[in-house]
């Protein structure tokens, strides 16, 4: 029961870990599209799910923004 509780707090950790493209973009204020687009450029670290899917590491898009103190240039979303 215990170790049950341990490997699902871990999981729940490890996808908090991820983030999707429409959270990214929220949370850079662009759109879903262009995160996907520095995706297929390799401008932001990316993997693809089977389902076609982008996830981003947070702690990479951290980095990211965290190396050069800005993003490179795209449209925003209004």
């Amino acid at each position: 029961m215990v170790e049950e509780r341990r490997a699902t707090a871990r999981h729940k950790n490890r996808a908090k870990d991820w983030m999707t493209s429409g959270e990214v973009a929220r949370e850079l204020n662009m759109t879903d599209a262009a995160i996907r687009r520095w995706a297929r450029e390799g401008l932001v670290e990316a993997i693809k799910t089977p389902g076609g899917q982008y996830r981003f590491r947070r702690e990479a898009l951290d980095q990211m923004l965290a190396g050069n103190g800005h993003t490179p240039r795209t449209r925003v979303k209004h």
